[in-house]
């Protein structure tokens, strides 16, 4: 991995682990927040002060999607130990606050304030729907907000949002037409059957239209059959598996063991499950509900390896958890792709530390570390494969598709890092 600072994150994280390789005040005050001092460091045989810099994380704790929220919060606070213990960011100490937001709405707006009055520099989201209600809040007060999840609106024009996956209309479009041109034999079979069923926080309508879409160019490649939306917190999906029964291809919910549950509780096994990153931080559920054989063959969109890979960021993943969370760590390889959440508070992290090299420790804001965002480029055994630029918003720059392995339980590479696409216009 590589960030474009002075010196490369792969180098520092090379010396650190022992060549194992990886704010602002709301506008209405028209106040900018001053950096709090902390505890002090010896280099050199001196005193050196370090600024606090905060990150808020709206997470869930106690919610619906608290079991996988878990491991991406362990995540997080991982790195930021990470690069504390190691003075990545010299003159820095990154501290970190965390809101419940218990997957609700209503406690969206409350967490954001909540983690701002708390000292916050900068906020970070990871359910899909935060994107849409902390978005508008984020540019209105520019305060940079960097979440997981987002769609073409909340970037246009591009703001201080700054996402940590595709859009979501781009990840649909990949997805859907790597499968039908190299998964689904087209020419022979006919269209493939394709429908969905997804939970109103899991953004639906974006998804299911962009499908639609794909299916009116090419008809000669897919059928849309349907999507299916149920209200969040939904454990029963009888009625949406039997009008999917005839599919050759289903996009699962986010939360999807339950609807894999009653699909073969149903008797029915001829579709294809078509996932991303946001499903992979289930499997732990899946495991202890005993469906891996049925989830075996499953189509996986990712932006990252899986765990067991000789790859730079799973290596550095797997050294992480082993230095911090070695107790937990045979769990953490259960669902590893919530804990590889990690690199979206390196997004962070290096953003910080960015802005610090160029204004100074003493003199970070939410300005200094908007305009430091925009500079962020991070390579994996020299890919590029996140970056935000001056109008690029979503930092993946690659993805690649890998297949669920009931035997393993894992997944398996079947492509190699391609380009994100977007959606004809």
């Amino acid at each position: 991995m590589r960030s474009a600072t002075k010196t490369t994150i792969i180098m520092l994280l090379i010396c650190m682990l022992g060549l194992l390789l990886l704010t602002a005040c709301d506008d209405s005050d028209d106040e900018e927040k001053t950096p709090t001092p902390t505890a002090t460091s010896t280099e050199n045989g001196g005193k050196v002060e370090k600024v606090k810099i905060t990150i808020g994380n709206h997470t869930d704790k106690t919610g619906a999607a608290s079991q996988a929220m878990q491991v991406v919060d362990a995540g997080l606070a991982d790195v930021i130990k990470h690069y504390n213990d190691n003075n990545l960011i010299p003159g820095v100490e990154v501290d970190l606050v965390e809101y419940d937001g218990m997957l609700d709405p209503g406690r969206d707006i409350p967490g954001w304030l909540w983690l701002q009055e708390r000292g916050a520099d900068l906020i970070m989201g990871w359910l899909p729907a935060l994107g849409l209600t902390l978005g508008p809040l984020a540019d209105e007060e520019q305060f940079p907000f960097f979440t997981t999840t987002v769609d073409g609106e909340l970037i246009d024009p591009p703001g201080y949002v700054l996402a940590g996956s595709p859009l979501i209309e781009d990840a649909a479009w990949t997805l859907i037409d790597w499968v039908m041109q190299n998964d689904w034999d087209w020419q022979t079979k006919g269209p493939a059957k394709v429908g969905g069923g997804i939970d109103e926080a899991g953004n639906p309508e974006i998804i299911f239209s962009v499908f639609k879409k794909y299916a009116e160019m090419y008809p000669e490649r897919m059928e849309w059959i349907g999507g299916y939306t149920v209200p969040v917190g939904t454990y029963t999906w009888a009625s949406e598996v039997e009008s999917l029964k005839d599919a050759d291809y289903i996009y699962l919910p986010n939360i999807f063991p339950f609807f894999l549950k009653d699909y073969v509780q149903a008797g029915y096994d001829k579709a294809k499950f078509l996932t991303t990153d946001n499903h992979t931080s289930f499997l732990v559920l899946m495991n202890d509900m005993g469906l891996w054989p049925e989830f075996d063959g499953t189509l996986n969109l990712t932006q990252s390896e899986w765990w067991t890979e000789d790859a730079e960021y799973s290596n550095f993943a797997r050294e992480l958890a082993s230095t911090y969370r070695s107790s937990e760590y045979d769990k953490i390889a259960q669902s590893p792709k919530g804990y590889n959440s990690f690199a979206n508070g390196i997004h962070a992290l290096e953003t910080i530390k960015l802005a610090a090299e160029t204004v100074g420790p003493e003199n970070i804001d939410s300005q200094a570390l908007y305009e430091a965002a925009q500079k962020l480029l991070i390579e994996f055994d020299g890919v590029q494969r996140f970056s935000y630029t001056e109008t690029k918003r979503t930092s993946p720059d690659r993805l690649a598709m890998y297949v669920a392995n009931a035997e393993t339980k894992g997944f398996d590479p079947i492509s190699e890092w391609f380009s994100v696409q977007s959606p004809p216009e």
